[in-house]
């Protein structure tokens, strides 16, 4: 009994290795080529497992897509609701999270590469897919933010329904044109310059470059 307890545990940690090298190869081809110009051969090369290895592992490269999309999109809210549960205004949470988010992406920037090219819009509804429960799921969240500052006065008066999908719009497009433009991208600096566009929408007012970290 025990030898056969000790051949099951080595077989799960056979699975769970291959499992996790197909993940980050597949990731980082998918970022660099693209999942529809990406093929088995090209993941099963990167691996540099065979392809019944693979097909063992996952049962197709949508599969694989798909574990990407739900681990690193459930990973991604994760970073945005421990900031929301925080302690502070709607505006200090908002800050919290947003600086979170972008720290996520760049920690994660194949990630981000892989939904820039795929062409998911932040700002629409994905209708179907493994992205989608990570959608509501941030949604809900930034929607939530957004009606304390509203009632609380923090932020001008407007539908939190509609200003939620726009904010994740601007933060796509301004985070997406942002990192292309630094050699050296900081997390921080980033999440500054898209709460200067966010100030302006949400408070009418232009934030002193001083006090933009507070």
């Amino acid at each position: 009994m025990p030898r056969s307890r000790n051949k099951s545990n080595l077989a799960a940690a056979r699975a769970r290795m291959y499992r996790d090298l197909v993940f980050e190869c597949a990731e980082r081809v998918f970022a660099e080529e693209g999942v529809a110009e990406s093929s088995m051969q090209d993941l099963a090369a990167e691996a540099g497992i065979s392809l019944k290895t693979l097909y063992a592992t996952f049962p197709g490269k949508q599969d694989i897509y798909r574990e990407i999309l739900a681990e690193r999109g459930a990973g991604l809210v994760a970073a945005v609701d421990r900031a929301s549960s925080t302690e502070g205004t709607a505006l200090e949470r908002l800050r919290i999270g947003l600086r979170d988010i972008v720290r996520y992406l760049m920690e994660h920037e194949r990630f981000f590469r892989i939904l820039l090219q795929e062409g998911h819009a932040w700002g629409l509804d994905p209708r179907s897919g493994s992205g989608r429960e990570s959608w509501e799921s941030g949604l809900s969240i930034l929607t939530d933010v957004l009606k304390q500052g509203i009632a609380s006065g923090e932020f001008l008066p407007a539908d939190p329904e509609l200003l939620a999908p726009t904010i994740n719009a601007i933060l796509q497009v301004q985070l997406s044109r942002l990192l292309a433009r630094e050699a050296e991208p900081d997390a921080d600096a980033i999440a500054d310059e898209i709460l200067v566009t966010l100030d302006r929408m949400l408070r009418g007012v232009v934030p002193d470059p001083a006090n933009r970290a507070a």
